[in-house]
């Protein structure tokens, strides 16, 4: 019996997943998934001859191409996708405006909370003036500049008891991951097989899905962008080609056309 042609709804985000192609690779999930969407583009090739419409017409190339837009950031988008590179336990954080007072006696320093594992300066406001000062190598002037060496911070004479704010980055080893992000050769770096499920709960039913896989992808764009008073939401864009059997992936249906 032939099934009735009615098709399938889709209704909200759906799931998104990529499995580096690699020995024992483990998935990645998209997190929060606002939106995917997936574009199969022909190129059409048309013949003309005295006439205004085309005397034929036959098929190019055909690119795919697919776009996640999720609510969450992701390391391995980077280690696995983007950059092929292994990351490592640790983070680098940032100290943003910690208040400090200049030492009453000489050496006139600050010591930043994070000496430790100062890593690089992000700069020095002066609380009295308002003002950013100047960092320098030598002979900093009182509520204008300062130097700075392994999370110390040293002002001039006359800044002794005045408060600034100091930001800077630091490490912190037992938390989060870094990835290295190194210049690798050009070719198939972090291909990977894209899986996506396009939902639909029709009334009264079980959840219904429909299932993409392209078996050999790469990584096109990914952007992380914020917004004043609301969530961030990255997207990820991939081009999809074939395999080594030159096979583009699957397409299953939930309804049968």
């Amino acid at each position: 019996m032939t099934a009735p042609l009615n098709g399938k709804k889709l209704f909200g985000a759906g799931q998104a997943f990529a499995t580096l192609n690699a020995s024992n690779p483990t998935p990645i999930r998209f997190g929060l998934v606002q939106d995917q969407s997936i574009t199969f583009k022909r190129g059409a090739k048309e013949i003309y001859g005295p006439n205004q419409l085309a005397a034929d017409v036959s098929s190019g190339e055909m690119s795919v191409t697919g776009k996640v837009t999720t609510g969450t950031t992701n390391a391995r988008i980077f280690t696995d996708l983007l950059f092929a590179d292994a990351g490592a336990t640790g983070q680098i954080a940032e100290s943003d405006n910690e208040l400090g007072t200049v030492a009453g006696t000489t050496p006139y320093i600050i010591t930043v909370a994070n000496s430790a594992t100062w890593t690089q300066d992000l700069g020095v406001i002066d609380v009295t003036t308002g003002n950013r000062m100047t960092r320098v190598a030598s002979a900093p002037v009182a509520a204008k500049s300062y130097m700075v060496a392994a999370g110390v911070y040293t002002f001039a004479t006359g800044d002794e008891g005045t408060a600034k704010k100091i930001s800077y980055l630091y490490s912190v080893a037992s938390t989060g991951e870094s990835v290295t992000l190194s210049n690798q050769p050009m070719g198939k770096v972090g291909n990977f097989t894209a899986a996506m499920v396009f939902p639909w709960t029709p009334p009264g039913g079980a959840v219904e899905q429909d299932v993409l896989t392209l078996n050999s992808c790469l990584a096109t764009d990914y952007e992380i962008s914020t917004k004043m008073g609301d969530y961030g939401k990255p997207p990820f864009s991939f081009s999809a080609g074939c395999d080594t059997t030159d096979t583009l992936g699957t397409f299953s249906f939930a309804e049968a056309a």
